[in-house]
């Protein structure tokens, strides 16, 4: 990241930030496009992005043309996550986010 946004004002966001507008932008689009790298970055070293993430999962879950498989996909994603989640923020996000 820091390579390849060297002399960028991306730099300032940091990856954390980044990740977070990146996270929030597929939430937002709703599409189920998003999921995998989405459930990808439900593993990331930031809460910040682990939360974002969460949330916007929940969003893409919850759309009217999501699909149903796609949305067991992510209840059983986000499910295991919970179990493993320590930060508090992110298990609420997460608690939010699970469909049904």
């Amino acid at each position: 990241f820091r390579k390849r946004f060297r002399k960028s004002p991306v730099k300032r966001a940091k990856r954390r930030g980044l990740l977070r507008n990146v996270a929030v932008a597929l939430g937002n689009w709703r599409s189920a496009e998003a999921v995998p790298a989405l459930l990808e970055a439900l593993d990331d070293d930031e809460p910040l992005v682990r939360g974002h993430s969460a949330w916007a999962l929940g969003r893409i879950a919850s759309a009217d043309e999501a699909l149903e498989g796609v949305t067991l996909d992510i209840a059983r994603a986000l499910g295991e996550r919970l179990t493993i989640e320590g930060d508090g923020w992110v298990r609420e996000e997460i608690g939010l986010a699970i469909p049904g």
